[in-house]
């Protein structure tokens, strides 16, 4: 499996625009293309072009959750493939389109997707899991078993109330790859904690994983702040215990990810705008 970076928060080249959020070019063994993901806005569009990265020849797209900064470049992705004349599935979990925001119920922003576009007829509402076919599934999760980061306190959600309350996360969703033996997560925050996530990716595939592709959400740009040195290190540990090997980016943050490094030594590596892993 062959990842491409189209969007993220950093990158190396002149060439290429950085942005706050994520998306990847994912190609299978198989020769299927997955678009995960597709930034905050059209900008993902423009790198693809410099990548050379047709992305409307994608056979499906995800989107990870219901966050601008992975969901914002949705309507620019419809209307890429409606110019192409192609039609692209847009696999989203329910709950995803409902509000969403960051800070404090006093005062915050909103973090949200356009509500506009969840009745598109390419846009799929799935569940908790839906197969995909050829060893791709979708999944979510309730497990929390391990504690999720606490830069996830500053994220709300509105409920029937009409009040603002922590976001529990019900429109997040992972992919599992099952390819040539091998076992594969891919993730965009994380939000429920990246443990618990590779938790549940190891019980709907029966078996170990052999590479996660993620986000670990040890960062909170809004808040400025990252996580405990010390909570990053026993997260380091957990990984490391692990026979996995790790492909990081966005939300996990330079400082965390430093930390990773030293526990995990060549089996993370960060990826910018451009990267390309051969995972």
């Amino acid at each position: 499996m062959l990842v491409t970076v189209l969007m993220e928060n950093s990158t190396p080249s002149s060439r290429l625009a950085a942005r706050h959020g994520l998306s990847l070019w994912v190609e299978l063994a198989d020769g299927r293309h997955v678009l995960f993901d597709m930034g905050p806005d059209d900008g993902f569009l423009a790198n693809a072009h410099v990548l050379e990265v047709d992305v409307t020849s994608a056979d499906l797209a995800v989107l990870s959750h219901g966050h601008y900064d992975h969901g914002g470049g949705l309507r620019a992705f419809l209307a890429a493939c409606a110019k192409a004349g192609r039609d692209v599935p847009v696999y989203v979990r329910d709950h995803a389109f409902e509000e969403h925001v960051s800070g404090t119920p006093a005062r915050h922003h909103d973090i949200g997707l356009d509500p506009g576009l969840a009745t598109d007829p390419h846009v799929h509402v799935v569940g908790e899991k839906r197969e995909l076919g050829g060893g791709l599934v979708l999944f979510s999760t309730e497990r929390r078993s391990h504690p999720a980061a606490r830069s996830n306190k500053r994220l709300l959600m509105r409920d029937e109330d009409d009040a603002l309350v922590p976001d529990t996360f019900a429109h997040e969703q992972s992919l599992l790859v099952k390819e040539g033996g091998r076992r594969i997560l891919v993730s965009g925050c994380s939000h429920g904690g990246i443990l618990n996530l590779m938790d549940a990716a190891e019980q709907v595939a029966g078996a170990p994983l052999d590479a996660v592709v993620a986000g670990f959400h040890l960062m909170d740009p809004s808040g400025g702040a990252v996580e405990d040195a010390e909570l990053t290190r026993a997260l380091a540990r957990e990984l490391a215990a692990r026979g996995t090997s790790y492909y990081t980016f966005h939300c996990t943050g330079t400082d965390a990810f430093s930390i990773l490094r030293d526990e995990l030594g060549e089996r993370v590596r960060y990826l910018h705008v451009g990267s390309r892993a051969d995972v």
